[in-house]
C-alpha cells in the first residue's frame, strides 16, 4: 500500500551562518534530518509559547505552487 504524502509544502528561508551552523550541529545531536529539526523546533516553540497550531486537513487542497503549472511548449 503507498503511503500518504503529509509533507507537501516547501519554504525557503535565509539564515546567518551561524544560525545555519547552529540548526546543523542541533540536527546531528538529535540525529535528525534539517527538515525533522526545523519542524520539532517550531512546533515546540508553538508549545511553549501557547501559538495555537491549526489542525491538519486530510482532504486539503494544494498550495498555490503545487496546483501552478508550466506553460506548454509549442
Amino acid at each position: 500500500m503507498a503511503r500518504v504524502k503529509t509533507k507537501t509544502e516547501v519554504a525557503t528561508i535565509k539564515l546567518t551562518p551561524q544560525c545555519r551552523m547552529a540548526w546543523e550541529a542541533a540536527a546531528a545531536a538529535e540525529t535528525r534530518s534539517l527538515a525533522n529539526m526545523f519542524e520539532v523546533a517550531i512546533l515546540e516553540y508553538c508549545r511553549l509559547h501557547d501559538v495555537a497550531v491549526p489542525p491538519v486537513l486530510h482532504a486539503a487542497a494544494p498550495s498555490q505552487q503545487a496546483t501552478r503549472s508550466r506553460p506548454n511548449k509549442s
